[in-house]
């Protein structure tokens, strides 16, 4: 940094679902880094921006509805401001819901920091119909406001420009006699708002009421707290309340003003007759994606298996001999396939993905994207139960399609059979003379032979494919109608539809989800969904295995884990409910529109992701590799360090869930890592060890076994040691006495034989 630079601390605040990150990620670039604030686990992320010969410090924190606290996330960002001391403030608002983005603005004036007001999605807006002035509200407060539409980086440069010119906010001060006392006892403080400190100090808050002591000194707090009292004797409302109302008449008067809806809304970019011509089109891909799910199950041709057969027939052989004969032996595998797992190539996955997944994708996108009226009517069919659950089994039969089968499936098979099996790894056992490096390389636990092909083949393209399928979610507006739609089922386990939201994020790493908890209320919703997540929320690497592995069996298999996981999960939530103290959190959940997902968006949102998991997994991955390796060496009266493990779990894994013996491996590296553990299974399947039904059972062990050590640990810092060990001393052995019923239950009945 060159001599005279400055530096400052620009923060970004705003409600849920407004675009903040994605302004962060365009403010930053790259330069990212991603850390939990002290004491709690809520995550934030800082990043930087040079603009002029001033450096700032960028830091995105959690939404926020108000500046009084509510939940974790809130408490977070209300502290940020308080104590992180920042320069200049970047609102961020949708600008569809400019009322709320004022009522937030208003508090925020309190802080007596400059503010830059962002109205963001002005897209979404005017296809409304609606109008809003932005340059009146730039004078009534007297600072900027830049309008933007982030996704696509309308507006950035303008919001970069504006930051050097942040002003403190002007609003009229609240007035009444009950107010006079408060500016009584608070007068010749100028470091403390007003309305905050009362909404602080009748909210009970014991963070912020050290927060205002440490502002303007126990004497003033004691002060203020007697002309609170003497309100109470004076008003029949609360000051908060008569606060509330002012602030609230305000913001509703400048409405008024400055937004108004002066034409028809751009609702329709489509003609009636396309309109009708690609919702037919919809509902024929539908039909045609339905067909092909379930005729595979029950035999009945499909166009997939029609195409898949006449290109194996015309197509497959002379590009076979083409390659041959050109050293292209690789080449041709990858695209057509080879025996084994591997036996649908890229080209097989292509046509498949043509015939079952684009039927529905393309109509879809053109729908959301060109008609409003399709898209709000979406929204609604999506929330309602009748509508709502065919949609989502729809929606799950996609992401079955796209992470079960080409992840977990085709990607997986030629990853590890043809690119690890038969030139990387079989190369480097030639290449490598035996011995002792030879076996930490390439030999049984090599870290090459087993850490490496288990994190980038197996593991890789499983969670690849799942943050992709999330990210399209995510984008799309959908995750909050599910919340909706399974709040029903959810109060059952003393829970609300906003813990969906943890539990769909488990689905891709369950120490992320855990994080995440903090959204819910009540310590008692925390309790029950950091259980739930630890108990049979299976990670996106044992999803994918799940998936790969029974989809290699029958529909049946898929169908026997689900219900027997979910059943549990049921189960364990009601009982819960029922036997844990406390109470459930009241639903009040933002529902954003129905979306065309932006796929640099999703891209980017999809590299991150993979970027932290590569970061965090491939390094345990060797790690544990190393200690199998270690164990493997280890020889005790003539047995491997291993052999006396699967000796010590012999009992339970061949006893009571009836598997073989190299099953233990697994149990025991799943607990460093599930996404490990998943993978041991994939293995053994692979090499002929797993029946089917002992597939299904080590499949529904090891989705109820005990957290990774590194969501325990987040377990522990969330609910403390003693709840920590709790959990685990409940789901171990629950776990098993699962296993054991669903063994018996099937080798007594002889299922899946």
């Amino acid at each position: 940094m060159g001599e005279g630079a400055r530096r400052k601390k620009l923060l970004l605040v705003g409600h849920p679902n407004v675009g903040k990150s994605v302004i962060f990620r365009r403010l930053t670039g790259r330069y990212v880094v991603v850390s939990n604030y002290p004491g709690t686990t809520v995550e934030i992320s800082r990043g930087e921006m040079r603009l002029g010969g001033t450096t700032y410090e960028v830091i995105d924190t959690p939404g926020i509805n108000s500046l009084t606290p509510q939940s974790e996330d809130e408490r977070v960002t209300c502290e940020l401001l308080l104590r992180e001391n920042p320069d200049v403030i970047v609102q961020v608002a949708d600008a569809k819901n400019v009322r709320r983005a004022l009522s937030l603005m208003m508090q925020l004036a309190d802080l007596s920091i400059p503010v830059v007001l962002v109205l963001n999605m002005v897209d979404e807006m005017r296809a409304r119909g609606i109008e809003v002035d932005a340059r009146a509200i730039a004078e009534l407060f007297h600072i900027p406001v830049v309008e933007t539409v982030a996704t696509y980086g309308h507006g950035i440069r303008q919001l970069v420009q504006a930051i050097p010119r942040a002003a403190i906010p002007q609003k009229p001060r609240p007035n009444g006699r009950c107010v006079t006392l408060i500016e009584r006892a608070l007068s010749g403080t100028e470091s403390v708002p007003l309305e905050l400190a009362v909404e602080w100090m009748e909210g009970g808050d014991p963070t912020f009421r050290h927060e205002i002591e440490r502002l303007i000194g126990p004497r003033r707090v004691r002060q203020l707290q007697s002309a609170i009292e003497e309100h109470c004797r004076l008003c029949p409302r609360s000051l908060c309340r008569e606060i509330e109302q002012q602030r609230s008449a305000f913001v509703n008067e400048t409405v008024a003003a400055i937004k108004r809806t002066n034409h028809a809304p751009r609702t329709e970019r489509i003609t009636p007759m396309g309109f009708r011509i690609w919702t037919v089109l919809l509902m024929f891909g539908v039909g045609v994606f339905l067909w092909g799910e379930l005729g595979a199950g029950i035999g009945i041709p499909t166009p997939y298996g029609a195409a898949r057969r006449w290109i194996l027939q015309h197509l497959a052989q002379p590009v076979r001999d083409f390659f041959f004969s050109h050293h292209g032996g690789l080449i041709y595998e990858l695209l057509f396939g080879g025996p084994g797992a591997s036996a649908y190539g890229l080209v097989m996955e292509g046509v498949h993905l043509l015939f079952l997944v684009a039927p529905v994708v393309i109509p879809l996108a053109v729908l959301m994207h060109r008609s409003r009226r399709f898209t709000e009517k979406l929204g609604e069919l999506t929330r309602a139960p009748i509508t709502g659950i065919p949609i989502l089994l729809v929606v799950l039969l996609l992401v079955y399609e796209f992470v079960g089968v080409t992840g977990a499936q085709t990607l997986v098979g030629l990853l590890e059979e043809i690119v690890f099996g038969r030139y990387l790894v079989a190369g480097l056992r030639e290449f490598i003379p035996p011995g002792f490096v030879h076996q930490l390389l390439v030999g049984p636990y090599g870290l090459i032979s087993m850490g490496l092909t288990y994190a980038l083949a197996i593991i890789l393209p499983v969670v690849g494919t799942f943050f992709i399928a999330f990210g399209l979610l995510e984008d799309s507006g959908y995750l909050p109608r599910l919340a909706i739609l399974s709040d029903r089922l959810l109060r059952r386990m003393g829970l609300n539809g906003k813990a969906i939201l943890p539990m769909v994020l488990g689905l891709g790493c369950d120490t992320m989800a855990t994080l995440t908890t903090r959204i819910l209320e009540s310590p008692k919703e925390r309790l029950i969904a950091t259980l739930l997540l630890a108990l049979g929320i299976p990670c996106s690497a044992q999803l994918g295995v799940i998936l790969g592995l029974t989809a290699g069996i029958s529909a049946g298999a898929t169908l026997v884990v689900v219900l027997v996981v979910v059943s549990q999960l049921i189960l364990v939530g009601s009982l819960a409910a029922r036997l844990l103290p406390g109470r459930r959190g009241d639903f009040i959940l933002e529902i954003p529109p129905v979306r065309v997902p932006v796929l640099r968006n999703v891209a980017l949102k999809t590299w991150y992701r993979m970027k932290w998991f590569l970061g965090e997994v491939v390094p345990l991955f060797l790690y544990a590799t190393l200690a199998l390796f270690m164990l493997d060496q280890i020889q005790v009266a003539g047995r491997s360090g291993i052999e006396w493990i699967e000796v010590g779990f012999q009992p339970i894994v061949v006893g009571l869930l009836h598997l073989p013996m190299e099953a233990a491996q697994a149990f025991v590296m799943g607990f460093l890592r599930r996404d490990y553990g998943a993978a041991g299974l994939y293995a053994l399947a692979h090499r002929g060890l797993l029946s089917p039904q002992q597939v299904v059972v080590s499949l529904v062990v090891i989705t109820l076994f005990v957290p990774c050590l590194a969501n325990f640990l987040v377990i522990v810092k969330e609910q403390g040691w003693r709840r920590a060990v709790m959990i685990v001393g409940f789901i171990v052995p629950f776990a098993l006495l699962v296993g054991g019923a669903l063994s018996w239950v099937l080798r007594t009945w002889h299922l899946l034989a």
